[in-house]
């Protein structure tokens, strides 16, 4: 087991510089990082009726994935998308985006046919499986 992640200045610090200050997912210049769980970890903070728990009873739901090893540097907008999700759920929910914008958007629908936009199938790949460029 890896070293706790305390989200102390330092460990911050590193983490914000592990691509240069880029998002790990989407390789954006990040204007505010924000720290992620590869693999999530859950904070419980209701009771299973919806009570919010006192923040001495507040826990993790696999606290083994709280270590600086499960850290990425993300932008708000990945760490938003990403959720509770794991890397591969998150990968098969943003490959499936075209396909379900073009479901319920008729808009999305008309931009396509009308060349504003280009659906692209290829596989998705984070900038961090890339080696942290943009090639």
């Amino acid at each position: 087991m890896g070293q706790e992640w305390k989200g102390s200045k330092a460990q911050r610090q590193v983490l914000h510089q592990m691509f240069d200050g880029r998002c790990g997912y989407c390789g954006g210049v990040m204007t505010r990082m924000q720290a992620d769980h590869i693999k999530p970890v859950t904070r419980l903070t209701t009771d299973p009726w919806g009570k919010p728990l006192p923040a001495a009873d507040r826990r993790f739901i696999n606290p083994e994935n709280n270590v600086v090893d499960n850290m990425m540097p993300a932008c708000a907008q990945c760490n938003n998308s990403k959720g509770g999700y794991n890397l591969e759920e998150w990968r098969a929910l943003i490959q499936r985006a075209n396909e379900v914008l073009a479901r319920e958007k008729p808009i999305f629908r008309a931009a396509v046919r009308l060349g504003t936009i280009k659906v692209d199938t290829n596989p998705i790949v984070f900038y961090f499986e890339k080696g942290g460029s943009n090639d």
